[in-house]
């Protein structure tokens, strides 16, 4: 394992640790997109963001099932 496989292992463990939610992926979405959209989304604005980190975790799952069945 390499350690930039490493890094990724511990934050992932890290996030399942910290409790993290959907809500909690919406926002850090947010606040890739900018200052606007951190705004937007604290004053309750979150549908687009809650969509986009579902999708997100919904591909993401996908794709883990694929590795796990192929490995």
């Amino acid at each position: 394992m390499s350690i930039v496989e490493f890094e990724r292992a511990r934050l992932l463990q890290e996030a399942r640790l910290s409790g993290i939610t959907v809500k909690d992926i919406a926002r850090a979405l947010a606040t890739i997109a900018g200052v606007k959209a951190v705004a937007e989304f604290d004053a309750g604005l979150t549908s687009f963001y809650l969509s986009k980190a579902e999708t997100l975790l919904e591909l993401a799952t996908e794709f883990a099932q694929e590795r796990r069945r192929n490995d």
